[in-house]
């Protein structure tokens, strides 16, 4: 597999340069080279997420079907497999080579089974590149797509809508990439109650001119400003992206210098932006939402937050202070760590707000002690259509014991394998969702290590995706628990009132209300700063009801 990529990429980076080579040339040759390396790149950027929603989307053709059936159990034993390689990795007692084998052996019998019946699924689930003409098909009149590939030697970007087409290269390194984006993040770690390992008493202060808007509008020179002319139209973006683009949310782009625009020129108010882990996951996605309106499911709200924490915020309001300090990790249960984790009070608050706008009976929410890994499991979330999770956010390493990135709950009295108080990404794959919208109000919930070639999304948006999410709502960073509320509530409240303006059009106009808000109406000038408006992305179906 590592060869067959190498080649892959190989080839990709020759079509790219015989695309710069003949660019010179006739336009129609020159089209024709940047259409295959627009599909060459496909092939390349294909990821884990990307094939979570393709199988979301063949799931959500067959209904109730018993190929729907087979694909739940295939996808079941392969988070199985996933798990039972990490404890054997691991040298876990619990599993040895032999139930490793029978494992595999059971997956590839099921698929062989899969073949034989239902013969077109593989295409479905593994969908092919798509070249200019097929994306415009699933694109709407309003609607662009923008792809961006960083390789070892220069980056490289695609632009497509129904006005037309464009191709850059860009003479970017993804080393340089990296560090660029490296220091514009710098400037976008908050100072307040955040949905971290951490959390704050106090709003944060007034912030000083302390984002670099130069970069941020660099950025947008050098990669989309030469591929705008095919986006003129376009007020919806679709985004696919990989390396270290991956952890910047494109919102905080600036299409003018600075000083030529006040306020400043953020691309978020040019376009409403969506997430997508591959090209053709648009087409996938589009046909599972397509499936559930003709279902007409019923609207409901299930949310969970402000789970029984109970630690203390730390003294001083202008540092971050991680919850459980290094001096204890080595001490300290999973469950003890949990409950010194600091408390979200504003999180029941946030989830009240929303449940207001869902007729009565028609929403759910648990919080404080109730907030818990087997409420979650044992609620009917395969009948909600916007789900919520309002608490902490943890990666790799946030608690000792912690081998994935999880949702933090209520912790049980005592653990067990069905409730330990964290929901971990396997776990939230292995749910039963037909859910329109989970909406992942905690930290660091997008992006995924932003190294070249890996992962553009984290395991728990994958997770999601995976089970059954046609849309996701997750953060780049530590959220503030004050912001977090305003977006969220706003964005569903003008969703509730024009449900044709789609998901990314509301929460670009959330975002837009946050950053013009007048100084009068909020003692907090930080608002408008992007650390506080700019975390959260929309990833998967974010376009308005076709």
């Amino acid at each position: 597999m590592a060869v067959k990529l190498f080649l892959m990429r190989a080839a990709l980076l020759v079509a790219c340069a015989v695309c710069t080579a003949v660019h010179a040339q006739t336009d129609a040759r020159n089209t024709l080279m940047a259409e295959r390396a627009f599909e060459g790149a496909q092939w390349i950027m294909a990821t884990k997420a990307a094939r979570a929603v393709a199988q979301m989307g063949a799931r959500a053709a067959q209904g109730d079907g018993p190929l729907a059936l087979l694909i739940r159990q295939k996808q079941q034993l392969e988070a199985d497999l996933t798990r039972a390689r990490s404890q054997y990795a691991a040298q876990d007692a619990g599993i040895n080579r032999q139930q490793l084998e029978i494992l595999d052996q059971t997956l590839l019998d099921m698929d062989a089974e899969i073949r034989a019946q239902f013969p077109g699924y593989a295409e479905f689930a593994n969908p092919k590149p798509i070249g200019y003409a097929a994306l415009r098909a699933q694109l709407a009149p309003n609607e662009g797509l923008v792809m961006f590939l960083s390789a070892p030697f220069a980056t490289y970007v695609w632009a497509v809508s129904h006005q037309g087409q464009a191709w850059h290269r860009a003479d970017i390194t993804a080393a340089q990439l990296s560090e660029r984006i490296r220091l514009l993040r710098q400037d976008l770690d908050p100072t307040a109650p955040v949905r971290a390992a951490v959390a704050l008493s106090a709003p944060e202060p007034p912030r000083g001119p302390n984002f670099d808007d130069a970069q941020a509008h660099a950025l947008f020179a050098d990669l989309l400003a030469p591929v705008m002319s095919a986006l003129a139209d376009a007020d919806h973006l679709f985004v696919v992206k990989d390396g270290a683009l991956a952890g910047l949310p494109l919102a905080v782009l600036q299409t003018e210098p600075p000083g030529a625009a006040s306020p400043p020129a953020w691309l978020i108010r040019r376009f409403a932006l969506t997430t997508l882990p591959a090209v053709s996951s648009l087409g996938s996605i589009r046909a599972a939402s397509r499936m559930a309106k003709e279902s007409s499911q019923t609207a409901r709200f299930v949310g969970f937050g402000n789970p029984d924490f109970r630690g203390d915020f730390p003294a001083d309001p202008a540092a971050l202070s991680r919850a459980i300090p290094p001096s204890d990790a080595g001490q300290t249960t999973l469950t003890d760590a949990l409950r010194r984790l600091s408390p979200l009070p504003g999180t029941a608050r946030e989830l009240r707000d929303i449940a207001a706008l869902f007729p009565v009976g028609q929403a759910a929410i648990f919080t404080g002690a109730d907030a818990t890994e087997t409420a979650v499991k044992s609620a009917e979330l395969g009948q909600a259509t916007i789900i919520s999770f309002a608490t902490h956010g943890l990666i790799t390493g946030d608690i000792k014991g912690l081998a994935e990135p999880a949702l933090a709950l209520s912790p049980p009295d005592t653990a067990s394998t069905l409730d330990d108080g964290l929901l971990t990404a396997s776990e939230a794959s292995e749910l039963k969702l037909n859910a329109d919208w989970v909406i992942l109000s905690a930290c660091n919930t997008a992006a995924g290590d932003g190294t070249p070639g890996g992962e553009g999304l984290s395991g728990l948006a994958r997770a999601f995706l995976f089970a059954g999410a046609r849309a996701i709502l997750v953060s780049h960073w530590p959220v503030r628990d004050d912001v977090a509320a305003i977006l969220t509530q706003s964005t569903l409240a003008r969703l509730q009132v024009d449900p044709a303006m789609g998901k990314s059009q509301a929460l670009r106009h959330a975002m837009l209300e946050l950053i013009d808000r007048p100084r009068d109406q909020t003692r907090d000038s930080g608002l408008s700063h992007p650390s506080a408006w700019a975390p959260f992305v929309l990833v998967g179906d974010g376009g308005a009801a076709r």
